[in-house]
């Protein structure tokens, strides 16, 4: 019996074994510390599954592109597909909502200025914290390029940033974790983050009132800056991958999203 006992455990072994599998990610650098943290939550439940979460980010269309390639089965991005990504064999499925920050640097004693004061910073009409009732302080005003899915958002939310040309000085980070890190080590700075990076900022940064509303409204619909975090698949994905988006829709991983200061999204697939 014993015997019957070891042969039928190492039976079940070899079958788990032969079913572990790689989910391979990669894209919108914003979503990757919630994926991560996710997939990590994921793996504990799933030890027979490997998440990988490539922590360099491809950037929105790099993750498309990497997944339309078959180099990655999930890629992640933080807007809505263009209309040529929509016609690629690959199924977008929205997680969360995200809230855009205008974010500055914790020396800063501005609270709250208008949309159109934003605009006017970034347009390098306004250049001095001062003109805005704050201290005598140059502003560093950064910015993401034009590709960057917070960028494309950060426009759409304010009609006067549509089609504003941004001023020379204006600083250009690639990557969001350099925003954050320039955020929280650059006095009197300003730029666009997200609500899950200001969760992370433990007080080197916050949230800047933008006419009179924060990215605290999002849920109510009071806030316009706002970002789509979507999970892009393509059309025949493995059981790991459904495994995986089922736990999106779990309670641990929608506290997880919640925990992020993010808005879940119903999931179907």
């Amino acid at each position: 019996m014993k015997r019957i006992v070891i042969l039928l455990s190492l039976v079940l072994l070899a079958t788990s074994a032969g079913h572990a599998e790689t989910i391979k990610i990669g894209g919108s650098g914003s979503m990757i510390p919630l994926v991560t943290q996710i997939g990590k939550a994921y793996m504990k439940k799933y030890p027979q599954d490997t998440v990988d979460v490539n922590q360099k980010s491809l950037g929105q269309p790099g993750g498309i592109a990497a997944l339309s390639a078959g180099a990655i089965d999930i890629a992640l991005s933080a807007m809505e597909l263009t209309a040529e990504q929509s016609k690629l064999p690959v199924q977008p499925v929205e997680i969360a909502l995200v809230a855009g920050v205008i974010a500055v640097s914790g020396n800063v004693n501005v609270r709250n200025i208008s949309s159109q004061q934003l605009c006017d910073i970034y347009a390098g009409k306004i250049n001095n914290w001062k003109q805005l009732g704050g201290a005598d302080a140059p502003i560093k005003a950064l910015t993401r390029p034009e590709s960057d899915s917070t960028k494309l958002n950060f426009r759409k939310a304010f009609a006067c940033m549509t089609n504003l040309k941004e001023a020379a000085e204006i600083t250009s980070l690639a990557k969001s974790h350099d925003m954050e890190d320039a955020l929280g080590s650059r006095p009197n700075a300003i730029g666009p983050v997200d609500s899950i990076a200001l969760s992370r900022a433990k007080g080197k940064f916050r949230a800047l009132k933008i006419d009179g509303k924060s990215p605290e409204g999002l849920a109510a619909g009071n806030w316009p800056f706002k970002l789509h975090n979507n999970l892009v698949l393509a059309k025949k994905r493995s059981e790991a991958v459904n495994r995986f988006l089922g736990f999106f829709k779990s309670p641990e991983g929608q506290a997880i999203i919640r925990g992020n200061k993010a808005v879940p999204v119903p999931i179907s697939f």
